[in-house]
């Protein structure tokens, strides 16, 4: 196989995984409400987040420090992300010289895509957040416990997750 097909189809099985064990336990909360408006309305709420100038997701920025971001075990999620060490251990194999970032146009088109999956995060995160607190609000919350869970782990690390790479790149881009 291909590298870049086997790293398209590697990132893609991670996706959907991830996504599915995400989002399984909102489609379960979602189909026993028998009115779909708070849904629409947290759609729209999470959506509008992720236009927010690039300026407010800077100033969302923990820390500008990558080892920061190491303490808290980010280097540990990433295995098991799309273009994690995993994937990129797996591409080495038969592309021993294979590099994400190789040079200043591929640095710079690495951190737009950092941002994007940022903003992606994001959103999920404040969707999630929504529909944990109706259900908490509705006292369902067996099912509301799940939904901070998975929003914990599907939004939140990841969201570290590319703090950490944007870190990690701006460093890179000012030596």
């Amino acid at each position: 196989m291909k590298t870049a097909s086997k790293k398209l189809m590697l990132n893609q099985l991670i996706n959907i995984g991830w996504t599915l064990l995400a989002f399984i336990p909102i489609l379960v909360y979602l189909s026993s409400l028998s009115s779909y408006e708070a849904f629409y309305i947290f759609l729209v709420i999470s959506l509008t987040c992720g236009f927010l100038p690039k300026q407010i997701f800077d100033r969302l920025q923990i820390s500008r420090n990558p080892q920061f971001y190491k303490r808290l075990g980010v280097k540990r999620i990433r295995q098991f992300v799309q273009d994690g060490d995993i994937i990129n251990r797996a591409i080495r194999k038969d592309l021993p010289q294979y590099r994400r970032i190789r040079d200043r146009t591929s640095l710079n088109k690495y951190l737009k895509t950092v941002e994007m999956y940022e903003r992606y995060h994001f959103i999920c995160l404040i969707f999630f957040l929504l529909i944990s607190i109706h259900a908490l609000m509705n006292l369902r919350y067996g099912i509301g416990a799940v939904i901070i869970t998975c929003n914990f782990l599907y939004n939140a690390c990841p969201i570290l997750l590319q703090q950490f790479n944007k870190s990690r790149i701006l460093k890179l881009g000012k030596s």
